[in-house]
């Protein structure tokens, strides 16, 4: 090694010594302040009181006053007994007459796919009246994408929207020749494209089906007619568009998303078969929600690679069957504010895309046969070989990961079921179905016996009770879809979900369902299959936290557990039934944090 030129050798080394300590003294410092980043777990106490606390504990069901020190419950009861507890520092919140529970968990919602969503163009019967409406929105905001720009729009849907046709691909060329264009349904399980799309994804005429109930839709000249069934012959577009769009779109809306989850009361969330096998998307959520943030996690913020940390909702993750190579080595690993939980699976499909498994027909109509593509006949198909998810349930069982897995149909429940049979595996692994739309009674004393445990994706019944009576599977079967109250006879524990970006994850709009059991027109089905305020309000909580085996920390209002509360205006075991969906979320804490307030 050659000397520098004009210093001499010692020199040389006195400084390159004061290079080494400097750097090491700045690397010093940084770890340093890493290490002096305060968790989520607050340091102060919190004292709420003046309000009706409902504690969802048999022992005490009820109080008024509950008093927090570091992020946990410390005592509950009356307001005199409990200001005993009050530290000069101790942040206090007067309810001011209003209702106090534990905070919502969503056990089944896709925040990732949710990020994605946002800002897309919606063309959903929400917002949309008829056909007229959503083609004039799509064309009017065409005009504003660049040349070669995706676009990308959601929740079309042919059901919710009577006069509504499936767009062909000659439209969707006409409007759109200088853009690929993709269009996702509200319940993401059909999707349509034009020819620019197709073509970016690299699918034409003549590619192969992915499976018999995943397909491209072809017209009588076998030609591309523009439609997308199910998510493995979706698959290419998605993961071209999340391409597309980058990391930094997801960057920009995570955080919104999340505040969107707190804003409706929720103080935990199960990301459920995370919509990328991306380990970056990974990154990103365990570094908003896990309670330390790890170090080379906080390099990455400070150079504005992840976006800034604040407490937010828990968040507990289950990956697609096709991404377990994102799992840590053990379920262990993580803490009680971000976790990988376990695998997702999909048995069958949806009710509106002829994809349910079913043990009789769906219904022959105008909507199954023009608009949803659905064969005279066809009962769906099974996504998996009933001895293969058996084996897979075994697997991951035996290193102790939770298996979920999406069953629509009464056939779908019912193989499954076979499949945890010939698994083998204990009772208690507290292995779940998916969104259960049309258990039997027999397969609803099935997994009580075999410790299998629904989650009901009740407001099926509200947006399409009445379509699928009228067009998807007819009167008798749709008055037993959801059977709530049956689950609770078996003394099955169940929770309720909404599938966001599908529904929104509003846990309230979920409870006045599972009560009412009304459809949004007002008519009831399945009366007999009702539940109590009290039980919803466990399905919404309690429940859910026993569903990712955190019922000893979260899920109701006991000394000890995590301060986790969601503040709501009225009381719903009080109100009137019918307005529960009226009652307005004013706070949300998670560990004595308020998330959500209300302005």
């Amino acid at each position: 090694m050659k000397l520098l030129k004009g210093y001499h050798k010692d020199e040389i080394n006195i400084r390159m010594k004061k290079i080494i300590y400097t750097f090491a003294a700045i690397v010093v410092l940084l770890l340093i302040s890493f290490a002096l980043e305060p968790s989520f777990t607050p340091k102060g106490s919190l004292y709420i009181y003046n309000g009706t606390v409902i504690t969802l504990e048999d022992e005490q069901p009820k109080a008024n006053a509950v008093f927090v020190d570091k992020g946990k419950i410390v005592a509950v009861g009356s307001d005199p007994e409990l200001r005993l507890h009050l530290k000069e520092t101790t942040q206090i919140i007067d309810l001011k007459g209003a209702t106090l529970l534990p905070g919502f968990i969503d056990p089944h919602t896709h925040p990732v796919a949710s990020s994605f969503l946002h800002g897309m163009i919606d063309l959903s019967g929400f917002t949309h009246e008829n056909q007229n409406e959503i083609w004039t929105h799509l064309e009017s905001k065409i005009k504003n994408y660049s040349p070669g720009e995706w676009i990308l729009c959601k929740g079309l849907d042919v059901v919710l929207v009577a006069d509504l046709e499936p767009p062909h691909i000659t439209y969707l060329d006409s409007i759109s020749p200088n853009n690929p264009l993709l269009i996702l349904s509200l319940s993401m399980h059909s999707f349509w494209g034009n020819s620019l799309a197709f073509s970016a994804v690299g699918i034409n005429k003549n590619s192969p089906n992915p499976t018999g109930s995943s397909y491209y839709g072809k017209d009588a000249d076998e030609n591309l007619n523009g439609y997308i069934s199910e998510q493995a012959a979706f698959q290419p577009f998605r993961d071209t568009v999340i391409n597309a769009m980058g990391s930094a779109v997801l960057k920009e809306k995570c955080v919104t998303v999340l505040d969107e989850y707190a804003a409706n009361g929720n103080t935990c969330v199960t990301s459920m078969g995370i919509t990328t096998n991306d380990p970056d998307v990974i990154r990103l959520y365990q570094h908003l929600s896990s309670e330390q943030a790890s170090l080379f996690n906080k390099i990455l913020q400070r150079l504005g690679l992840l976006p800034d940390r604040k407490p937010t909702v828990r968040n507990f993750v289950f990956v697609r069957d096709d991404a377990d190579h994102l799992l840590p080595f053990s379920p262990n690993n993580g803490d009680d504010y971000f976790k990988m939980t376990g695998v997702k699976f999909w048995y069958d499909g949806s009710p509106y895309t002829g994809s349910m498994y079913l043990n009789e027909p769906f219904k022959s109509s105008t909507v199954n046969q023009e608009k949803t593509h659905v064969p005279t006949g066809h009962s769906g198909k099974a996504l998996w070989n009933n001895d293969e998810i058996a084996n897979r349930i075994k697997r991951y069982d035996s290193v102790g990961w939770q298996v979920a897995i999406h069953t629509q149909g009464d056939r779908a429940i019912s193989e499954t079921l076979n499949a945890f049979e010939k698994s083998g595996i204990p009772k208690n692994s507290r292995h779940r179905l998916e969104h259960c739309l049309l258990p039997s009674k027999k397969d609803i004393q099935r997994m009580s016996k075999l410790g299998v445990s629904p989650s009901f994706h009740i407001n099926h019944l509200w947006y399409y009770g009445e379509a699928l009576e009228d067009h998807i599977i007819g009167r008798e079967r749709t008055d037993k879809i959801l059977p709530l109250k049956a689950a609770e006879n078996n003394s099955l524990i169940f929770s309720l979900h909404a599938d966001q970006p599908m529904f929104e994850s509003d846990p309230l709009s979920l409870l006045h369902t599972a009560v009412n059991r009304k459809t949004r027109d007002g008519k009831i089905v399945g009366k007999f299959n009702k539940i109590s305020v009290e039980q919803g309000l466990k399905s919404l909580t309690i429940n859910a936290a026993w569903q990712i085996k955190m019922e000893n920390k979260i899920g109701s209002i006991k000394p000890g557990k995590y301060a986790d509360f969601v503040i709501i205006d009225q009381n719903p075991m009080m109100v009137d039934p019918e307005k529960i969906k009226d009652i307005h979320v004013l706070q949300t804490i998670v560990s004595g944090n308020i998330i959500y307030k209300k302005d």
